[in-house]
């Protein structure tokens, strides 16, 4: 009889369900493209900023995004956006995606292009989760 295990590290089990999820997926759309990749700023060898998201079929999700403080407001964070729908559009993404707090930068993504599509309220301290997207 199977049991239900309480893990603290994922790397196994997050293996063994992306690939089970993987399987079931093409059993019901057939093959997909998937892609991920990362976009940076560097100021010599060092990164102070960055962009990393996947492409699964035809839309982009953004992950993760950051930047140095001192960087920010400068333009880089729309050139990084920039760059990493370009590249999403030559793996044949239509559309993109992303999440962000209130704290963080759902403004930065609206001005550059971005519309809300749900929210989530009742994170500690009044946050709001934001999911946004944009026709690439």
């Amino acid at each position: 009889m199977p049991k239900i295990s309480v893990e603290r590290t994922v790397t196994q089990t997050k293996k063994a369900v992306l690939g089970g999820l993987l399987r079931y997926n093409h059993e019901k759309m057939g093959k997909q493209k998937y892609k991920r990749f990362a976009i940076s700023l560097r100021q010599g060898d060092k990164i102070v900023g960055g962009i990393v998201g996947e492409v699964w079929t035809a839309v982009l999700f953004i992950q993760l995004f950051w930047m140095e403080q001192k960087f920010r407001n400068k333009g880089f964070g729309a050139k990084l956006i920039k760059a990493i729908e370009d590249e999403a559009r030559r793996f044949g993404a239509t559309r993109s995606y992303l999440d962000t707090m209130s704290f963080q930068a759902p403004g930065f993504y609206r001005a550059n292009g971005y519309k809300e599509f749900g929210s989530i309220e009742g994170y500690p301290g009044g946050v709001t989760r934001h999911w946004l997207t944009k026709s690439l």
